[in-house]
């Protein structure tokens, strides 16, 4: 495990752990089944953060860091910390929490502007908004999901629907890990 993946781990952990309990001594249903589904983005957040930070850190190790890099260090880091606040605040607030998340996503997507690529001879690929339409959809839909559960609108229903979402996008990311080769 690198120090980057440790150094996750240290932060997210206990986010995630409170989530655990959130989903455990929650009241409401609805309140159980947004713990599980943040919970799980919890999870994928805290893996990302290590993808992406690592990828920064190699690419800085080959030459002079372009500022497009430098940019996306800054938006990678604010986002990073805007998640674990969301995180830790879905403690205390499941629905201020969720929103503080995945407004950061949404954050993340509008102003990246670039993707790493460490097995391209040009490492820094352009992928801006045009090429993030997608995610970022996904992201305002579960945005709206959320902000219907804080306005108490079928909560029960946006909540299952927003866990369903996150397993629907877990299992397109890594559902080809589980298939045959």
């Amino acid at each position: 495990m690198t120090a980057i993946a440790r150094y996750m781990v240290c932060l997210f952990l206990p986010a995630s752990l409170g989530l655990v309990a959130k989903a455990f001594v929650a009241e409401l249903i609805s309140e159980r089944v947004l713990a599980l589904a943040l919970l799980l983005l919890s999870v994928e957040q805290a893996r990302m953060a290590v993808v992406d930070l690592e990828q920064i850190a190699a690419v800085s190790q080959k030459a002079k860091p372009p500022p497009r890099l430098q940019w996306f260090r800054q938006v990678t880091l604010i986002t990073i910390a805007l998640e674990l606040l969301g995180f830790y605040i879905a403690w205390v607030n499941l629905g201020i929490g969720t929103l503080l998340v995945l407004l950061s996503q949404i954050g993340f997507n509008l102003l990246a502007g670039i993707q790493i690529d460490l097995t391209q001879p040009v490492m820094l690929q352009p992928y801006g908004i045009r090429q993030r339409w997608l995610v970022l959809m996904a992201d305002s839909i579960g945005l709206l999901l959320v902000s219907l559960w804080c306005f108490e609108i079928a909560p029960l229903e946006t909540a299952l629907a927003l866990f369903m979402m996150v397993c629907g996008y877990g299992v397109f990311k890594y559902g080809s890990l589980f298939l045959p080769h």
